[in-house]
Formats: C-alpha cells, structure tokens, sequence
C-alpha cells in the first residue's frame, strides 16, 4: 500500500490484526443481514422454522468457497436416536476457522415390528442437521431463520443442568455446562442432548 506522497505504508502486526478483524466482521453483518427467501424456509412439526440444507450448501460454496465438512462421530444412543459429531472447516478472508456441531435424530422403524426401517436415512438427516447447524453458527447463514430458535429456555437449561449433575461421571456435567455456554447445545438439539444424559445415567447402572 502506497501514500499519496508515493512512501511505502507499514503496518504493525496490530494494525494487521485489527483490519483483518473489521473485514471479518462486516462481512459476517452483511451475510446476517440477508433474508433468506421464503420458498426455502419450511415449518417442522414441533413449530420450529428451518432451512434446506441445499440452500445453505449453494450460499456456503458462494459466500466461503473454501470449506470442508467431516464427520468425526457417530453414536447410537440406544435404539432411539443417533448422534453425529461434524466439523466444518472454512477460509474466512484467509483466516482458517471451524466449528464442531453436534445433532441427533430418532431411528425409525417399522410399525408392525421392532426392527429399524432405515438407519441411513435416519443417520443422514442427523448428518444434515449438524452441517446446517454448523453453517449458521460459523458463517451466519439463515440468521434470520435460526437466530429466534436457537437458544434454550430457563426450564430447558434447568433439566440439562439437573439432569447431568446426577450423572456420577464429572465429564457429562462439564460437557453440557460447556455446550450451553458456547451455544452448542441449543433448542434444535436439546432432546438429543437429554436422551444422553439419560443413556449416560443408566450405562451407571448396567
């Protein structure tokens, strides 16, 4: 960069820095602030509004050309539900970040017996859900669809808490803290994170 006297500027690093910040965040305001159309936002049944993850995919390739998606576990709590543990990796005006998201969905099965219907679907819709999670919280896409939905109410967060502090291992307690105060554990995973808890405590008894 040149002066208008023709001198090379200099930057110190904390100048570098602080730029870098400001391009970062004005770039995520003007990605908060899209609305995203109506026609891609659909109503679950519980009342909770939602995405397509296609949608979020071609705003992701446009907005973050750079990314990576990757499962880094799976868990079956039970026979109810299955766990998927992603980390979405991006280059955010050349700065590296990533976001590991946790979701769950229930494994169906078929009505006139107790044997599952479709595991890979169930473990696919788990999968999308995490990414679109993780998508939303890093890059600020569909703010305005998930930003009303996501926090959890006082009496949900006071059930999280209770139920991880009978847990006799320290570790879930720390997790769940650890989750609601980073916003990993939020209204679209809170069921998930409950059935864990409670699979948690009766892996103490088995």
């Amino acid at each position: 960069m040149t002066e208008p006297n023709g001198v090379l500027a200099t930057h110190t690093p904390n100048e570098t820095l602080t730029q870098a910040e400001d391009e970062l965040r004005s770039k995520h305001r003007e990605v908060s602030s899209e609305e995203t159309p109506q026609h891609h936002v659909k109503r679950r049944p519980d009342g909770f509004d939602y995405v397509e993850e296609g949608y979020m995919r071609n705003l992701l390739n446009e907005r973050y050309p750079i990314w990576s998606w990757k499962v880094e576990r799976y868990e079956f709590v039970g026979d109810q539900y299955v766990i998927v543990h992603g980390r979405l990796e991006v280059v955010d005006n050349s700065v590296p970040r990533c976001y590991d998201s946790i979701a769950g969905h229930r494994i169906h099965k078929k009505r006139d017996s107790n044997e599952y219907s479709d595991i890979g679907n169930s473990t696919k819709a788990a999968n999308s859900d995490a990414f679109k999670v993780a998508v939303n919280r890093l890059c600020n896409i569909a703010d305005d669809v998930y930003r009303k939905s996501y926090n959890v109410s006082d009496e949900q967060k006071t059930a999280l808490l209770s139920g991880a502090s009978t847990v006799d291992d320290p570790e879930v307690l720390k997790t769940v803290e650890q989750g609601l105060e980073d916003g990993k554990i939020n209204a679209t995973n809170f069921r998930t994170t409950l059935k864990w808890i409670e699979h948690s405590k009766a892996q103490e008894v088995t």
